[in-house]
């Protein structure tokens, strides 16, 4: 049995891996989808303080109290911003660490720096809460199916500002923990980061026809990746 910690991406939660939970957890699977400090079910906690450091205590902590080890990290979109500072925290608890069509940022880079063009999707906070900014339109981010996006937009919570603004720390440990990068190609933010994944060694597998939110359109087909990752590494990553 595997244990997976799937981290969620902006405006979203545990509620985000509703989908996919299913297929990993029916397969026998210890699977955990905490939701971030300030998001989601945890949005009464939101405020000005919550940023890239807060939420990478999150789920480092959740793996301690948990007394979890052997972990296949999960991080999609923002969650690669936490992941990364995860292993660079506890990377003796960690198996693998898979991005889905995520971040993957060097030490001292904030979010914006890895994709400076994000700050104009965003737009400004608005004046009721400066500290954060409301879900962006979810059209962008290839989510198209009337269903699905009143869905998400039902659930989505305000982004912490600080979140995308505070650089990921130095690591405190050194890691030597597989790394998974699968790419949304569909839905074109992502390439210059798998590819630069690729070339640090990474197993990277790009989907053409598939856009960014993995978990939700590719629900199974995602799970399958995931159950199978020693033989997808053991193929050299092609996709």
């Amino acid at each position: 049995m595997a244990t997976f910690v799937l981290v969620h991406g902006s405006w979203a939660g545990g509620w985000n891996w509703a989908r996919l939970r299913p297929f990993l957890a029916d397969s026998g699977h210890h699977v955990l989808t905490p939701t971030l400090s300030g998001l989601g079910d945890r949005g009464h906690l939101a405020g000005p303080d919550i940023g890239l450091s807060t939420h990478i205590e999150d789920i480092t902590r959740l793996l301690d109290w948990e007394d979890l080890t052997d972990v296949v990290l999960v991080g999609h979109s923002y969650g690669g911003m936490v992941v990364t500072g995860v292993l660079g925290r506890v990377p003796e608890r960690l198996a693998r660490v898979v991005y889905l069509d995520a971040f993957r940022p060097e030490p001292g880079q904030a979010a914006f720096d890895v994709l400076p063009e994000l700050p104009g999707l965003f737009g400004e906070p608005p004046a009721e809460h400066p500290w954060g900014w409301p879900p962006v339109d979810l059209a962008l981010l290839g989510i198209v199916e009337p269903a699905d996006r009143d869905w998400m937009a039902r659930k989505c919570t305000p982004m912490p500002v600080l979140t995308h603004r505070e650089p990921l720390p130095a690591p405190q440990k050194q890691a030597d923990v597989p790394i998974t990068y699968l790419r949304g190609a569909a839905v074109p933010f992502f390439a210059d980061t798998a590819d630069k994944a690729e070339a640090d060694g990474a197993t990277v597998i790009s989907w053409p026809d598939a856009a960014h939110y993995l978990q939700v359109h590719h629900a199974a087909r995602t799970a399958e990746l995931l159950l199978g990752l020693e033989e997808v590494a053991g193929d050299g990553g092609s996709g």
